[in-house]
């Protein structure tokens, strides 16, 4: 019955926006695995009744399927609500959306019981099958993240909106509870003894808001800050060179914002690394060099996708912008002050996490 109950997880998770990662069109066997080390066949008996986020059901809808008694149903949803293989609140449940449930063991720095068979799961399921390709855009390429670059790295006379730009957007977080929660694609590759930053990056965190962010701080799995210090956060980490990334909608609150490298992360290897250059979608500005720039070079070291070079007749840097996604990283480290990010329109994000949803669903599903 376990594989039976494992593979009617899969399958709501295949129901999801991104759906399932999968192999000439059959929900893969790697992902099944994955699956079984997240709930023990006892959970699964009861979590296969669950649909995935957003569609909720009440204890006793899941018992009534289930044919179980509720205390017991109640004891094993709990359960597994207490290492969040569950989302909802109060008396309602459902699957993690598949970015939670592909991070599962990886929140925390310890190695636990199945950690590295799961990250070995998903080298072959999420990179060697090619997952990332789902997970980063839709089949028609609609990007799932976008940069958001910190305003001191936009030139002060260029027009900003506030969802544009990553201290706004933190600011305008309808809620007030925020928490950083390591990065579990860093978190991954030093379990695995492949991080290839690891002397010039920390693992770092993950900008979670909301009701995530609550649940995460109550698994101890990260720490309560005010926006002030998310904010403080972000920043420190722009200046080391991560790239700040987000949900691609303006409202509501995001579900995540990722301080991103180039060779852990999940969305920008589409870019960096694999056959997918649309996995995030480039914000409305690229960085102009004046005539302080110092021909240094600086610049060229820390874009993780090779747009900047030194051009010897301009006396400055220059930007590819087919190949550059604006978050500004080059700019908040030059040593000058030469670059800055000027408007370039190129993009435009969804409004709502309605639209968002929409447009992913109607890509997929032709």
């Amino acid at each position: 019955m376990s594989n039976d109950a494992h593979m009617q997880i899969a399958e709501a998770v295949d129901r999801g926006l991104q759906g399932a990662p999968k192999v000439d069109g059959q929900i893969s066997a790697s992902f099944i695995e994955f699956i079984k080390l997240i709930y023990t066949p006892e959970e699964a008996e009861i979590v296969q009744h669950l649909e995935i986020f957003p569609h909720v059901k009440t204890t006793a809808e899941v018992a009534g399927a289930s044919g179980r008694d509720i205390e017991e149903v109640t004891e094993i949803l709990d359960g597994v609500h207490a290492k969040y293989g569950l989302m909802g609140s109060g008396d309602t449940h459902c699957l993690p959306t598949v970015f939670y449930i592909l991070n599962f063991h990886h929140r925390y720095a310890e190695v636990k019981p199945g950690d590295l068979e799961a990250a070995e799961h998903y080298q072959q399921f999420f990179v060697r099958e090619k997952f990332y390709q789902d997970f980063e855009t839709s089949r028609k390429g609609t990007p799932l993240f976008r940069t958001i670059p910190v305003g001191r790295t936009i030139a002060p006379d260029q027009q900003v909106l506030g969802s544009e730009e990553a201290l706004s957007r933190i600011e305008g977080l309808g809620t007030d509870f925020i928490a950083l929660v390591p990065c579990p694609c860093r978190t991954r590759t030093e379990k695995l003894g492949v991080r290839e930053c690891k002397d010039k990056f920390p693992i770092g965190c993950c900008i979670i808001p909301g009701v995530n962010g609550e649940k995460f701080v109550a698994l101890c799995m990260g720490k309560q800050v005010s926006k002030v210090q998310a904010k403080d956060y972000l920043e420190e980490m722009l200046d080391l060179g991560l790239v700040p990334n987000t949900d691609n909608y303006t409202s509501p609150d995001p579900f995540v914002i990722c301080l991103c490298c180039g060779c852990c992360c999940s969305m920008t290897r589409g870019r960096t690394r694999w056959d997918n250059p649309e996995s995030i979608l480039p914000s409305n500005f690229i960085p102009v060099a004046d005539d302080d720039c110092a021909m240094c070079g600086t610049c060229v070291d820390r874009c993780f996708f090779s747009a900047l070079s030194l051009d010897h007749e301009a006396d400055r840097a220059v930007v590819d912008p087919n190949a550059c996604i604006g978050c500004g990283v080059c700019a908040a480290g030059c040593p000058t002050g030469a670059l800055k990010l000027q408007r370039y329109e190129r993009s435009q994000s969804f409004e709502t996490v309605f639209d968002f949803a929409m447009q992913i669903r109607a890509d997929n599903a032709s």
